[in-house]
């Protein structure tokens, strides 16, 4: 029963896009709902809040406005979410195997349907996955919120899920402000 939330996921997700000839993999699957993929991404990886959905939602939208799959500011960031690959490997081949990880890595396997390891074999694999799989951009996104020294901030509250996208995932580096943040978020909703 716990894995039952993705296992759903990966069941339902083609038959919910219109695929009646053959079973998508999660990185060619298009689902326009961002929101409620997030939704089931999360809740099949037992890390949902609806705090947690809305900053990956907001996240996405401020990242690439749910348009753009490579960084416009030529750089190597990837995906809705923008996620650097260096960041990505830390995530998956460092973060996640540590023994007290062991039921969160199995969780994103579990959703993803795929073994993390195998993004390995390949060099290109894992940039491949990172630019085109947005269940693997959303499980990486919560991941990597997760691992900051901040609480994920409750649903509604924009300022604050704007000061923790500042400094944890855009950081002091990063072109981004916490006002550019609001204001991405009221365009988009707009």
């Amino acid at each position: 029963m716990k894995y039952l939330h993705a296992f759903l996921i990966l069941i339902c997700i083609p038959v919910l896009v219109g695929s009646n000839t053959q079973i998508n993999t999660p990185a060619s699957i298009h689902y326009p709902d961002k929101r409620q993929l997030i939704r089931l991404v999360l809740e099949g990886m037992e890390i949902w809040t609806a705090g947690s959905e809305e900053l990956v939602f907001r996240t996405g939208a401020v990242e690439s406005m749910y348009r753009f799959r490579l960084s416009l500011h030529n750089g190597p960031e990837l995906g809705y979410w923008q996620i650097h690959p260096k960041t990505a490997k830390d995530i998956l081949f460092r973060y996640l195997q540590r023994p007290s990880k062991a039921d969160l890595k199995q969780g994103l396997e579990s959703v993803l349907g795929y073994k993390i390891e195998t993004l390995l074999e390949k060099p290109e694999r894992l940039e491949s996955q990172l630019r085109d799989n947005d269940i693997l951009g959303i499980a990486l996104c919560r991941i990597w919120y997760g691992m900051a020294p901040y609480h994920i901030p409750r649903a509604g509250n924009l300022w604050a899920q704007a000061l923790i996208w500042k400094r944890w995932f855009n950081t002091h580096k990063g072109n981004g402000s916490t006002r550019m943040f609001v204001r991405k978020v009221h365009r988009f909703q707009a």
